[in-house]
């Protein structure tokens, strides 16, 4: 029987509603789709050619409502496909073109300090053609910073530098994901560590009076002397420190050393620095090579009276500290110690003063039968503008020629300075000198030859330098004469790069050793702790004179690279 002709035109009706209610859905879904993912991968800075965009699909899905159904399905299927392709593109082209552009840019902070350059403009000029502009900050103080990146502190702590440094440090970081270290502290030990560990302790206005009061004493000056400013009592400290390393376990550990790092005394450049703060800020070719007031030498200065009793101080504690790790310990293990010194004037008058004048120390110095060593990897961060900060040459003669060095073991930047601040700039000791002035005097100064790698230059160390930068733990040039302009260290990650081949190095050589002493630089410190502590660590330590930080270091590398350095395993 034949449909009435008003029932065959509802009927027809009805499947063009349903057919239009299908599209509309359909359009909306792929509307959602379309800008929702948008939404989400595009920058902002996309904005215009997004709009523009959203006007043309627009247009693309009006049209469909003019065309037959097979015709739309068609487009829809097609459009899909390439706004899922496109959408694609976007997430993988446009995060690789941001994440490129960070790598090959690096660090705001250390791109700025590169465009503010001062002193030495006219050495640079005459460097090779591939050496890379420089900034040489020496800011020591976070209210001495200024607007130019060549202004230097005023001497007040030339290892309090670390509060620029790491302010850079942290813009560099910000820039690039967290690099892990393969030399870990063990955490829970000591006192200081709730409080480079916890953001909170660098407002005053957050900090407890227990990390106020940390803030103003040595280590060893918590807690009335008890635990020496450890946290638990030292029989488990020591515990830890012999725990054997379970190699059936699947560990990465390959061994354990505690570090005892101590800052030097008070020396010249902090005291002229302190009698200058609330000055403006100095450039840092203005610098002096003298002290007006007192007539000692900023060029690599030496301690002031203040800085050799802190030293006689540190001294005492350290024997403390020494007694406590070998605690009932036989003499065989008494002798698992090894002594290091940075060769600049004031820790190596540190050491003396800590180690060959103090009983207590000398008596474990003696039993290992080994000297000091004098390691520039553990020198203070490297500046080659300013006095204090340049290190005093081995000998005044080139080892292959005999000839005088060039600069008398001079940086380009001080030798090369206007007639006014040449008063001063001259050495008149070695580091050989400055090493033997008692009898009692130990130190042993070995020469290393870097020349084969450039990332193992002075001042040059990169992550992976640990890997490749065997046998170095003497002196890496003769004098910073020899230093090339990449060399100085803007940031504290440098310092900390440093760092990290030292440990390396002490790990490898000082195999059975179980305590290291060194005696450094607060910049030295903070870099040490930053490698150890990694991006846990969220507040400056801001070692004050003398003080002895120690840390008890996990040696995590993985055993396949131990073979760069030596063919035994652990």
């Amino acid at each position: 029987m034949k449909q009435k002709p008003r029932a065959r035109e509802r009927e027809r009706e009805k499947k063009d509603r349903d057919d239009r209610a299908r599209r509309r859905r359909t359009n909306d879904t792929m509307k959602m789709f379309w800008f929702k993912e948008e939404e989400e991968e595009l920058k902002e800075g996309e904005q215009e050619v997004l709009l523009s965009g959203r006007r043309r699909r627009r247009e693309k899905v009006d049209d469909l409502s003019t065309t037959t159904t097979t015709d739309k399905r068609i487009l829809l299927k097609g459009m899909t496909i390439t706004m899922m392709l496109v959408a694609a593109l976007c997430v993988f082209g446009v995060i690789s073109g941001d994440s490129s552009s960070v790598r090959r840019d690096g660090g705001f902070e250390s791109r700025a300090a590169a465009a503010m350059v001062g002193s030495g403009r006219e050495e640079r000029e005459m460097e090779t053609s591939d050496a890379r502009p420089f900034a040489a900050p020496n800011q020591q103080r976070e209210s001495l910073l200024s607007s130019t990146g060549t202004t230097t502190s005023l001497g007040v702590d030339d290892g309090a530098s670390s509060s620029s440094l790491s302010s850079s440090s942290s813009a560099q970081n910000g820039a690039k994901e967290e690099e892990r270290s393969v030399f870990v502290a063990v955490r829970d030990l000591f006192k200081y560590e709730s409080r480079i560990l916890d953001n909170s302790t660098s407002s005053s206005s957050s900090s407890s009076g227990v990390d106020a009061l940390a803030t103003t004493k040595r280590n060893y000056e918590l807690d009335d002397g008890a635990l020496f400013g450890a946290s638990r009592q030292w029989g488990s400290i020591r515990a830890k420190l012999n725990l054997a390393v379970n190699e059936t376990s699947g560990s990465r550990e390959n061994g354990r050393k505690l570090f005892l790092f101590v800052r030097h005394g008070e020396a010249t450049h902090n005291a002229w620095g302190e009698r200058r703060t609330g000055e403006a800020p100095l450039p840092n070719e203005q610098v002096p090579c003298t002290d007006e007031v007192t007539g000692k030498s900023l060029l690599d200065p030496s301690l002031t009276q203040v800085g050799l009793h802190e030293a006689t101080e540190s001294g005492k504690a350290l024997g403390t500290y020494l007694e406590k790790a070998f605690k009932e310990s036989g003499e065989e293990e008494a002798k698992k110690i090894a002594f290091f010194t940075s060769p600049q004037a004031r820790a190596v008058e540190t050491s003396r003063v800590a180690v060959f004048h103090t009983s207590s120390v000398k008596k474990y110095q003696s039993a290992s039968g080994k000297s000091i060593r004098v390691s520039d990897l553990i020198r203070n961060k490297i500046d080659l503008t300013v006095p204090f900060e340049v290190r005093r040459p081995y000998s005044f003669e080139d080892d292959a020629t005999g000839d005088p060095i060039r600069y008398g073991g001079l940086s380009r930047a001080l030798a090369k300075r206007e007639e006014k601040y040449l008063e001063g700039c001259e050495f008149t000791k070695t580091l050989e000198d400055i090493t033997s002035i008692h009898e009692n005097d130990d130190y042993e100064i070995a020469r290393e030859d870097v020349t084969r790698e450039t990332k193992c230059r002075l001042g040059e160390a990169t992550s992976d330098s640990v890997f490749t930068c065997a046998d170095e733990l003497g002196l890496l040039v003769n004098s910073d004469g020899e230093l090339r302009y990449e060399s100085n260290e803007l940031t504290i990650q440098s310092v900390r790069d440093r760092m990290r081949v030292w440990f390396a190095n002490v790990f490898e050589e000082e195999r059975d050793a179980k305590v290291i002493v060194a005696f450094v630089h607060s910049d030295v410190i903070e870099g040490a702790l930053k490698e150890l502590f990694g991006e846990d660590m969220k507040s400056e330590y801001d070692a004050l004179n003398g003080d002895v930080v120690p840390v008890l270091v996990k040696d995590v590398r993985p055993k396949e690279y131990l073979n760069f350095w030596n063919e035994t395993d652990y």
